[in-house]
């Protein structure tokens, strides 16, 4: 029964390569769809582990008390690098506390923003809503004993630097390229005073700065296995045509597999964006089995019955291939860490789709491409 199934796929991909290139290049259009789809994901400590572990149990207990998600921190520190100068040498100068309340009545406006606490709100409820102009009166306020618990949330124990807190809504992050660019703007075109810098932390700001570097990290490692494999396809096939061909099987297999995730609503993280350079490494093998098989029994018959063979001799050793690696890579969910279990989903995905490249977009490119031996006379 498997024989037979393989001598009719084999012939029918031998006869009809137009109708299988049509299908496969549908496909693509399809797939292709899903990749311009395809996100990029922060990732976190409870990707990484099950969320029944008593480490990511207390994570969330600290997350929901200190501020996690939903939530934004702006980091005001002293930046004096000039010796002598009148910049601010202590967080509590009056020109500093009267920036971080001009950021926090500014914050405070920001979409999905709930709340903003910082040292300005502190010391304008302790002095009838004024912020004093000299920095001895500030510091009296905020030794005060009813204070030093809140002092030290916003404050540090050196006094360079202090802290804006700022609560998000639970639907922050159906916002947060907006939200994003709000504060982003606000910090950016804040009048600082010299001597001061200003920075933002939270997902919200770091997801953005996540995404750019896995795309730029996705590109370079792809490009580098590209190169690589192409530099080692030419040095062993010692031809273009046949150098190429086999790429195709990795070049189509991955679009379909990251198409494929763009489809169903996944996304790569900073775990599993390597995983297109590991599945490029596996899936070639694929197309050079095909390649190696066809150029010999090229020697002894036509290109389409040549290439019957070939497929009806490699069909069943790349489907083992196949299996045996599916079964690796899907052993990989049976782990406490789940983030080895999705990239085992993704190993196993572009995989299989590297595989039906090569026993469809492969063979019938071969069978386009090769002209056909001169009959003898």
């Amino acid at each position: 029964m498997q024989n037979k199934i393989f001598k009719e796929y084999s012939k029918f991909v031998s006869n009809k390569p137009w109708t299988i290139l049509i299908v496969s290049l549908i496909i693509t259009a399809i797939m292709l769809y899903g990749f311009m789809n395809l996100k990029t994901v922060n990732m976190n400590y409870e990707d990484m582990l099950p969320e029944e572990n008593e480490v990511i149990n207390s994570f969330k207990i600290i997350s929901e008390e200190f501020g996690g998600e939903n939530s934004i921190t702006i980091v005001i520190e002293l930046d004096n690098l000039i010796i002598n100068s009148d910049e601010p040498l202590d967080i509590r100068d009056p020109r500093v506390i009267s920036y971080i309340d001009k950021l926090s009545q500014q914050l405070i406006y920001v979409k999905d923003v709930t709340s903003v606490s910082s040292v300005s709100e502190l010391i304008k409820t302790s002095n009838n809503n004024y912020i004093p102009n000299t920095q001895n009166e500030i510091i009296e306020i905020l030794n005060k004993p009813a204070l030093s618990y809140q002092v030290s949330s916003f404050v540090s124990k050196d006094n360079s630097m202090s802290l804006i807190n700022v609560k998000l809504s639970e639907d922050s992050d159906d916002h947060s390229e907006e939200i994003e660019q709000e504060i982003s703007l606000i910090l950016d075109h804040s009048n600082k005073p010299a001597g001061i810098s200003v920075t933002g932390t939270g997902d919200i700001l770091k997801d953005p700065q996540i995404e750019k570097i896995i795309t730029d990290d996705m590109s370079k490692t792809s490009l580098v296995a590209i190169i690589g494999i192409i530099f080692i396809l030419l040095i062993i096939f010692r031809s273009f045509k046949y150098g190429f061909l086999p790429l195709t099987s990795i070049i189509f297999g991955v679009l379909w597999a990251m198409g494929f995730l763009g489809l169903i609503g996944l996304g790569l993280n900073t775990m599993t964006s390597g995983t297109i350079s590991m599945i490029m490494g596996i899936g070639i093998d694929f197309g050079i089995q095909i390649i190696v098989r066809f150029k010999h029994e090229f020697k002894t018959a036509d290109k389409r019955k040549a290439m019957e063979k070939t497929m009806n001799a490699v069909l069943g050793p790349i489907g083992i291939t196949t299996l045996a690696a599916i079964i690796g890579f899907r052993a990989m969910s049976w782990g406490e860490l789940t983030m080895m279990a999705e990239m085992g989903n993704i190993m196993s995905l572009g995989v299989i789709f590297c595989m039906f490249a090569a026993i469809t977009v492969v063979p019938s490119l071969v069978i386009l491409v090769e002209r056909d031996k001169p009959k003898k006379q």
